[in-house]
């Protein structure tokens, strides 16, 4: 590909040379001839195109012989964390698990002020396009005050996580370098948009949870829903489903949420966390428990 480039401007510098030494006025400059050293000169920049193009297309094919043949190992390699979940709960007492997604937003300020109140540390998803500056002091303090800082998406678009391998790995990269260059922490805990079993990534769902393990991430789903995301709750709504399943578990992963919709969740959250006290509950953060994955 290179040499018949070369050769093609070899030609056209060639002609030019001929032309312009069979001119009888060598000091006038016709507009032929300023015609053909234009074409000389755009000779040379699709030249240059050409080449970038080349090894974009090496720098592509490189990724899709990865997807291709199942290893990932060549994308992204600043996505890895470094983290040996416990294979038991350090805890003999059962201990719930507060966690946040969708957030950083407004209601976050206020949901880590009820946290800061009754010294309880929690667990945040982070979802990075959701990050303002505002957003970015939210992460800070949330890094200062004790809590725990994991991977929810970028995006949270579901099409597009969820896709491929390579556009799942690429939304969590983003979100990931986000987290490091605000808190410098790099976090090694991460829940799936819509949790695992999420109706999107279809025959994905192993192949992710596997590379994301071989990275040395661990993930988290749920055993407790509060439904403050779903439908039309109320605060009454809230607490009841946060209840009626708490007592099922030594150890409760209870979902809610700290998006900008989610102002119930603010209201409601100190009965929940009054609820728990009262059932004999500690609190803790996920990184203190071992990986919980839907089976179903």
């Amino acid at each position: 590909m290179n040499k018949f480039i070369y050769f093609i401007i070899l030609i056209f510098f060639g002609l030019f040379l001929v032309y312009a030494l069979s001119n009888d006025d060598k000091n006038k400059i016709s507009k032929d001839e300023l015609s053909l050293e234009k074409k000389y000169d755009d000779s040379i920049m699709l030249m240059a195109k050409l080449e970038n193009n080349l090894e974009a297309q090496k720098h592509l094919h490189v990724h899709s012989e990865a997807s291709k043949d199942g290893d990932y190992t060549t994308l992204f390699p600043e996505l890895y964390a470094v983290y040996n979940p416990p294979k038991k709960n350090l805890k003999e007492k059962k201990t719930a698990y507060l966690t946040f997604d969708d957030g950083p937003s407004s209601n976050t300020f206020e949901i880590l002020d009820i946290l800061n109140e009754n010294n309880i540390p929690a667990t945040f998803f982070i979802v990075g396009s959701a990050i303002t500056k505002e957003g970015e002091e939210a992460l800070r303090r949330m890094a200062n005050e004790g809590h725990t800082i994991g991977i929810h998406t970028y995006s949270h678009i579901c099409d597009k996580i969820y896709c491929s391998v390579e556009r799942f790995l690429e939304d969590y990269n983003t979100v990931y370098q986000q987290i490091y260059e605000i808190t410098g922490i790099r976090a090694n805990i991460y829940r799936f948009p819509w949790g695992s079993n999420n109706g999107y990534s279809k025959g994905m769902k192993d192949v992710l949870l596997d590379e994301m393990k071989r990275r040395g991430f661990a993930c988290y789903d749920w055993n407790v829903d509060s439904n403050d995301s779903v439908g039309r709750p109320t605060a009454y709504s809230i607490r009841r489903n946060v209840e009626k399943d708490l007592e099922n578990y030594d150890h409760p992963i209870i979902l809610m949420h700290d998006s900008g919709i989610n102002r119930l969740t603010v209201e409601t959250l100190p009965e929940i966390i009054d609820l728990i006290k009262d059932k004999g509950y500690d609190f803790g953060t996920l990184d203190n428990r071992e990986p919980y994955i839907f089976e179903w």
